[in-house]
């Protein structure tokens, strides 16, 4: 007798030490890293993982992500998150998320974009025939057709980093997670000790490598646009690697709270 499928993947997870910043809450990279472990344990119980896929010399990277976060969990806080394939269409597969604490109360919500590529050929291949029919529940934590990231129109704080071997993930190349961290570090510092994002899009745009140089130049606000605009760049080949465009609110009087 076959199976049922699992529809909807649900994960517990608990915000440790070392996921917290200097105030008791999780890191926005510790919300992302949640979300990748979700997906994850979904696609490997369902057998569609990145080590199901090698098998035929294909691989999966994500394309666009999109998270809305109410609240940052508290260090120690237990938390739930949810996530499903929301539908697919020629080369994308689409994947929603909620979160939510220990009274079902939700704290963030994402949907993302997937491509399946060749291994060798780095080329993307449809998703139709590779990606289960009938896995995709067709409901979205957060509805957003992708439209294309603006780029920066001035250059207000420049950041650069190298790519360390601990931001590789199974594919060789730097996790997806990482450049979240890297949008982080690239503000200035008088917002990271005041406010945190709370709504940040991602169109990851190229590759990047153990070594290579990174730059993340970096746009603030202004009276026509609440959006920090962002664009990063491999200086060790040039290409723009991701197109960052984020929103950020100022610290509640609870911040402190751990």
């Amino acid at each position: 007798m076959e199976k049922s499928r699992c529809l909807v993947e649900t994960c517990r997870f608990e915000v440790l030490s070392f996921e917290s910043d200097y105030l008791g809450r999780a890191h926005l990279s510790a919300i992302m890293n949640y979300l990748q472990d979700a997906a994850r344990r979904h696609a490997l119980r369902e057998r569609f993982s990145v080590f199901e896929l090698a098998e035929k010399g294909l691989t999966w990277v994500v394309s666009r992500y999109h998270v809305l976060i109410d609240r940052y969990p508290r260090l120690g806080e237990k938390i739930t998150v949810s996530t499903w394939a929301s539908g697919k269409y020629g080369y994308y597969a689409l994947r929603d998320f909620e979160m939510t604490d220990a009274e079902g109360k939700k704290i963030a919500a994402a949907t993302s974009s997937w491509m399946i590529i060749e291994i060798n050929s780095r080329r993307p291949v449809k998703v139709e025939g590779l990606f289960p029919d009938d896995l995709v529940l067709e409901r979205r934590a957060l509805e957003d057709e992708f439209p294309v990231l603006p780029g920066i129109e001035r250059l207000d704080f420049k950041t650069t980093f190298r790519v360390m071997f601990e931001d590789l993930d199974y594919n060789r190349h730097v996790n997806n997670v990482v450049y979240s961290r890297w949008a982080v570090e690239g503000m200035p510092r008088e917002m990271l000790f005041s406010a945190r994002p709370v709504e940040l899009e991602i169109n990851y745009r190229a590759e990047a490598f153990y070594g290579e140089e990174i730059e993340v130049i970096t746009q603030k606000p202004d009276a026509q646009n609440s959006f920090w605009v962002q664009q990063i760049y491999n200086l060790s080949t040039g290409k723009e690697v991701a197109r960052i465009r984020s929103r950020w609110k100022m610290y509640g009087p609870d911040e402190g709270t751990r």
